[in-house]
């Protein structure tokens, strides 16, 4: 990974969380829809399943250490949802992949939330994440239509592609 890739990583990861906090859960404010479980989602339908598993990790710590829930819980989420969106990477096609992303991360909402409830934190319930279901997919659908080619056309820039080497030159002999 090149530091300019990092770089752009981290900035991802921050205006993310920010526009989350001010922008996309006072809008969506019954209904938990994650700003930036799609972005893990949409890098890990771009570059694979190890860069979702490493970015989702990451991304994932950063909010657990910002937030007042238990630490790891959405570490762990996201880096789910990083693996589960790198194994079903199609790249064909901006709508499949949207709609993968909003699966998956509707999925995970739905596990976290009951996760959250496992270890007893305030405001969590099982009939709220049971009822959320359909709003959450389909505002994670709507989001992800704008998220997932975004995240694409970013992350195939050539300034952030690792720059690979060129193959040595050889000479034939006569």
């Amino acid at each position: 990974m090149t530091r300019v890739r990092a770089l752009a990583a981290l900035a991802a990861l921050i205006t993310a969380l920010l526009l989350q906090a001010t922008l996309v859960a006072p809008l969506t404010m019954p209904v938990p829809i994650s700003l930036p479980a799609l972005v893990v989602a949409a890098v890990a339908l771009s570059d694979g399943p190890g860069t979702g598993l490493s970015f989702g990790f990451a991304s994932g710590l950063v909010a657990d250490l910002a937030s007042n829930h238990p630490a790891g819980v959405l570490a762990l989420s996201w880096l789910v949802v990083g693996v589960l969106c790198g194994l079903g990477a199609d790249g064909t096609s901006v709508r499949l992949d949207a709609a993968i992303a909003a699966g998956v991360c509707t999925a995970v909402s739905v596990v976290t939330a009951l996760l959250l409830l496992a270890t007893n934190s305030a405001g969590a319930t099982a009939a709220q994440a049971v009822h959320d279901i359909v709003p959450t997919l389909l505002g994670s659908a709507l989001l992800a239509l704008v998220v997932v080619p975004l995240v694409r056309r970013c992350l195939r820039n050539p300034a952030l592609r690792a720059l690979r080497p060129a193959p040595p030159l050889t000479v034939a002999a006569r």
